[in-house]
């Protein structure tokens, strides 16, 4: 890892998709990083759209999670049954929110969050919509999935980190 923590945060990026460097650094900086006392800091809006093919996928970056934090944050026992059923998928349209309470109750990521020797990690929106139209009447399906940037991982907790974001996969229709 490097002596630049905000660099750092950007690479664990590359994995899904080449940020725009400048623009999150800025926003980052901008928006500063979760004080000691708190779980995690909303970002401001920014968006990055890239045309692949034939889909397009959108990124954004939502939030800066406090890793010294994680133990405090996860949900467990009656928190944890409650919040899966008030933050499902169903009736909740907040990706974001279905993402996070899902996190917390994740024991495994958390865990990972709180051994990680990067003090952030990056919370981020994916979405991949196909251009081509699937139904007859032009709705269009989507995914949405939560993407972490977690510094500084070995191969083993990755492939922790990649098996919750597919799991965690929200797929909807458009018209």
């Amino acid at each position: 890892m490097h002596h630049d923590f905000i660099e750092d945060l950007l690479e664990a990026l590359d994995r899904v998709i080449q940020p725009d460097r400048e623009l999150l650094r800025d926003l980052l900086i901008f928006n500063g990083m979760p004080e000691d006392t708190q779980n995690l800091r909303y970002l401001s809006y920014n968006r990055q759209q890239l045309f692949e093919g034939d889909q397009t996928r959108c990124f954004s970056v939502a939030a800066v999670i406090n890793n010294r934090r994680a133990a405090q944050w996860r949900l467990t026992g009656y928190r944890e049954k409650l919040s899966q059923i008030v933050f499902n998928s169903r009736w909740t349209r907040s990706p974001l929110d279905i993402f996070l309470i899902r996190l917390r109750c994740q024991a495994a990521v958390i865990d990972i969050l709180e051994t990680a020797a990067a003090r952030y990690t990056l919370v981020g929106i994916m979405q991949i919509e196909a251009h081509r139209s699937d139904h007859k009447w032009g709705s269009k399906r989507y995914q949405i999935y939560p993407v972490l940037g977690v510094p500084g991982l070995d191969a083993t907790a990755l492939a922790t980190i990649e098996a919750f974001e597919q799991s965690t996969q929200i797929e909807r229709n458009r018209v």
